[in-house]
């Protein structure tokens, strides 16, 4: 798991000076003052720019920096795996945010062997999603906006998993895609969201953090509710997967589409997200919880 993100700042001593912040790599990024100039090498990293009001200093986003709309409309620097560092450098970014586990190291190393630092900042569950937009606040300027944002999103997350106390959990598949079909598995964003809106995640019996499912296994795993995170060429199931009426979620029509990006960007909108998981489970339940058997119905979730 990505290091704690660690922060050091301190009233007016601080601001004198600078900021600085430990990285998920556990690197120290000491700025003179907070940057007017900043590049962000990934899609959640940008968003949360812009929750922090920071966007007007943005001088630089990947190609898939689509949300905010705005977002689109800034200058591009490549993309995730493959980002320009010529066009990095030629922006004159006081800050680069970077990830770990998307933008390749040797490029990031290039760029701080220039005299750019990088801040790396790759969450791996919502509790680091939210220490991270405390973190990158503090670093652009913003301590109090990035701990009230922060604390926002906190309790907007804690309200679901409240409302999941002692409810019919049903059994909810998470499908990155469904030709072949492929589930989220254990230590996925879509597994954290499917535990604290109250399920139990079918697919995760199944080795590896994506599992590739026959349709014997889907019919073992039996999902009640069937979640797609659509991207391109992820919509729907083949008629020939979806005519096994043995799987509940086919048989009762409950598969619902999410926006992919929604689901599989570690930044502020996964809030939403895990909202949207709940209303859908919420429905499940409300309709009496279809297809389950007498022993599965009884099944609720508690806290651990």
């Amino acid at each position: 798991m990505a290091c704690g993100l660690a922060l050091s700042l301190s009233g007016t001593a601080a601001a004198a000076a600078g900021v600085s912040a430990r990285d998920d790599r556990g690197v120290e990024i000491r700025l003179a003052q907070p940057p007017a100039r900043i590049v962000s090498l990934a899609p959640n990293l940008t968003e949360i720019v812009f929750l922090l009001g920071r966007q007007d200093r943005l001088v630089g986003v990947t190609r898939f920096c689509n949300y905010p709309s705005e977002a689109s409309r800034l200058p591009k620097v490549g993309g995730v795996v493959d980002p320009d560092v010529e066009r990095i450098v030629a922006a004159r970014p006081d800050l680069v945010l970077c990830t770990t586990d998307g933008n390749p190291k040797e490029r990031i190393k290039v760029l701080e062997e220039l005299g750019i630092p990088c801040f790396a900042a790759s969450p791996q569950d919502l509790a680091a999603v939210f220490r991270a937009i405390e973190t990158v606040g503090a670093l652009l300027g913003v301590p109090d906006r990035g701990r009230r944002e922060a604390a926002s999103l906190r309790a907007r997350a804690a309200r679901i998993a409240g409302r999941a106390d002692n409810k019919p959990a049903p059994r909810v598949l998470f499908a990155v895609s469904t030709s072949p079909v492929i589930a989220a598995g254990k230590g996925t964003f879509m597994d954290e969201l499917i535990r604290t809106a109250g399920g139990v995640n079918a697919a995760s019996s199944y080795s590896g953090r994506y599992p590739r499912l026959s349709v014997e296994d889907l019919i073992a795993a039996a999902p009640d509710v069937i979640f797609i995170a659509s991207m391109a060429g992820v919509e729907r199931f083949p008629p020939e997967v979806t005519r096994w009426t043995e799987v509940p979620a086919f048989r009762d029509g409950a598969v619902v589409t999410l926006d992919g990006d929604l689901v599989t960007r570690p930044g502020p909108r996964l809030v939403a997200a895990l909202e949207e998981v709940s209303r859908a489970l919420a429905g499940w339940r409300a309709r009496g919880a279809p297809g389950r058997g007498t022993a599965a119905a009884g099944a609720t979730r508690r806290r651990p």
